[in-house]
Order: C-alpha cells, then structure tokens, then sequence
C-alpha cells in the first residue's frame, strides 16, 4: 500500500502545507511546508487535478509513487 499524502494551501498562496495520511488511516498528519511554485510541486499539480477544500483553500491528494514530495 502506497503511503498517502495531501498539499492544501489558500487560494493564491505561494506557500503550501503537506501531510502524510498513516498507513493504517487517521488523520493527516503536518510533513512541512512546500513552495507552490517548486517544480516537483507544479509537476504533480499538472497530474493530478487539485480540488476545491474549505473557503478559499485547495488541495491535492496524491501518493508517494506520484511525487517525491512526500519521500522525506
């Protein structure tokens, strides 16, 4: 099983938060900080479609096979 992560960040922000989803499920857990305009993260963002959250915030829901973000 792939390990799971999610990048959410408010519309327009230049910077993001990532989290890691356990294995066995619960809640995501905060991994760091990632700059939206990072080329791993704009790669994936071209692959995988983000979606609208809460108000004004997206996110993208993704595994570690789909980017490196989530590898450290």
């Amino acid at each position: 099983m792939s390990r799971r992560a999610i990048i959410r960040w408010p519309n327009g922000s230049d910077w993001g938060h990532l989290a890691t989803v356990p294995e066995g499920g619960g809640s995501p857990r905060f991994a760091g900080f990632v700059r939206m305009t990072d080329p791993r993260v704009q790669a994936l963002l071209a692959r995988v479609p983000p979606r609208r959250a809460d108000g004004d915030m997206w996110e993208v829901h993704f595994t570690a096979a789909e980017s490196e973000l989530s590898a450290a």
